[in-house]
């Protein structure tokens, strides 16, 4: 990444000026963002603590309700950057562009959360887990690889780069397909879940996953100029400054 220059981020450069990459329409998809997560999650902790649930608040481990009260502090947070933070300051645009990742990220993750407390409620926990976490690492796996490729590709060679693009995909999806079939042949074979809706959504979940994290990548993108390139920025240095 040291030589990549600002000049093979000529595209990333207008989506930050006027595009999706902007201030204000990192603060609109913040909004939305926060609505899926807000569903997600109220779902999961509705079925924990509701005097209807098997399972209830007390009976949560330390690490789930941990990761409940972290959601509400994240929350709270995703709440100020989407009302208090404008994005006209240097330092602003900087964090809603880190910010916009981070909350990419927990995005994919919150229908993994909702589909642990339905496992619980079940009674599939157990055997649910271990899945539901392999399939997420293999996730980020896919995402980090990508995200690799495409720095990568910058200062490759286009011509050579798009020959090998196509042929790269389909060894990469290969063994993800080989993967996906196995585990849900393995998991009706044995009936491990008990209920085809928890496969259902399992299977759901990690697609959404994938495609928000391979998404990502255009908003890691974003984040890496306006850190690394003050021209990027929403009040870079002037030319003149520059040149004394």
């Amino acid at each position: 990444m040291a030589q990549l220059t600002e000049q093979d981020f000529l595209d990333v450069k207008d989506e930050i000026k006027d595009g999706r990459l902007s201030p204000d329409s990192i603060r609109f998809y913040l909004g939305v963002f926060m609505f899926f997560s807000a569903l997600m999650v109220g779902i999961a902790f509705a079925v924990a603590a509701s005097s209807s649930s098997v399972i209830g608040w007390e009976n949560l481990s330390v690490f789930w309700q941990s990761v409940f009260w972290l959601q509400a502090i994240l929350f709270i947070f995703q709440i100020v950057l989407i009302f208090l933070v404008r994005g006209k300051s240097n330092w602003e645009q900087i964090l809603l562009n880190i910010s916009f990742v981070l909350y990419t990220y927990k995005m994919a993750l919150d229908p993994f959360v909702l589909l642990m407390m339905f496992a619980k409620n079940d009674g599939v926990y157990e055997k649910l887990y271990p899945l539901a976490l392999g399939l997420a690492i293999i996730g980020f796996i896919i995402h980090f690889y990508f995200l690799r490729r495409a720095f990568r590709g910058l200062k490759a060679n286009r011509d050579k780069h798009n020959e090998r693009k196509s042929a790269s995909s389909l060894y990469m999806s290969i063994p993800i397909i080989f993967l996906l079939v196995s585990v849900t042949g393995y998991i009706i074979k044995n009936d491990l879940l008990g209920s085809n809706d928890n496969l259902f959504f399992l299977i759901v979940a990690f697609i959404l996953l994938v495609a928000l994290l391979l998404g990502a990548i255009d908003f890691v993108k974003g984040a890496y100029c306006v850190i690394r390139f003050p021209s990027f920025r929403v009040n870079p240095p002037s030319t003149k400054n520059e040149n004394v």
